[in-house]
């Protein structure tokens, strides 16, 4: 069923492991190659998720080219800069692992203690002691409507990245829930800081659907990536009730999906 992902010309497509996070990692491993994805994106939702050769097997079942670090409870690990770190030591382990996405810390009472350290790290890389072909990036969140008279949150948050010596990972569907034009936003971004896409269809407030499944004009934003000539990550990340019950139709949903992507960015 499957063939090559990953062209010279385009992004390379990875599946995240969230969106079958009900299933164990190896049998995820084993859809996604049987696919054809080109390689896997491991969400780190538990401090028992650590290097060895549990999470070897699953690399050489289908390669975890990017990790996703944890973006909740984060006091499982002793805080955020913990639950970096520990990411960071299994990118080190992962011998194809070459990035890692984060969540920037919010603005709610509880991530205070986050926002002091995080105000102050101007090289990630550095502070999280990152092997050098491990690159990081920051995820845009779903955003309100901002005021007319506030600056506009994607501007900031580039801004932190090249403050933080990280890229960019643009969240389409976010993007889509906080009422921005997906295109607009994407045109915003320099070709240097996109360093991943989170690939996924939203309408109104719903988020990581199906493509085709929501409202956003995902055709044209693979279009656009393609005029871009973008050959980083590009990650599926969807809801888990967007698959099948069987592993056989889920298989072929993936398969379809990816199949779709390639002929979009004109592959």
């Amino acid at each position: 069923m499957s063939d090559s992902s990953a062209t010279s010309a385009g992004p390379v497509l990875l599946l995240s492991t969230g969106s079958l996070f009900h299933l164990p990692l190896p049998s995820i491993a084993s859809m996604a190659r049987e696919a054809g994805f080109a390689g896997l994106e491991l969400i780190v939702n538990s401090p028992d998720l650590a290097p060895g050769p549990e999470l070897d097997r699953v690399s050489g079942i289908c390669p975890v080219r990017s990790l996703h670090a944890p973006f909740r409870n984060w006091t499982r690990w002793g805080g955020m800069l913990n639950s970096w770190k520990a990411t960071t030591n299994i990118a080190n382990s992962l011998d194809c692992a070459t990035h890692v996405t984060m969540h920037p810390p919010g603005s709610r009472l509880s991530a205070l203690v986050q926002n002091r350290w995080f105000a102050k790290a101007h090289d990630l890389p550095l502070l999280l002691d990152a092997k050098g072909r491990v690159e990081f990036s920051l995820e845009n969140m779903p955003w309100a409507e901002a005021s007319p008279f506030a600056r506009d949150p994607l501007e900031r948050l580039m801004d932190q990245c090249r403050d933080k010596n990280v890229g960019l990972t643009f969240d389409v569907c976010h993007m889509g829930v906080s009422g921005r034009d997906v295109l607009a936003a994407l045109d915003k971004v320099p070709q240097g800081l996109l360093f991943n896409v989170h690939y996924s269809d939203a309408k109104g407030y719903q988020e990581h659907l199906t493509p085709g499944a929501g409202s956003l004009p995902l055709a044209d934003f693979l279009a656009r990536l393609a005029q871009r000539g973008y050959q980083r990550y590009l990650t599926l990340e969807l809801e888990p009730a967007a698959f099948p019950d069987s592993v056989e139709d889920s298989v072929r949903l993936l398969d379809r999906l990816r199949r779709g992507i390639l002929a979009g960015l004109g592959g």
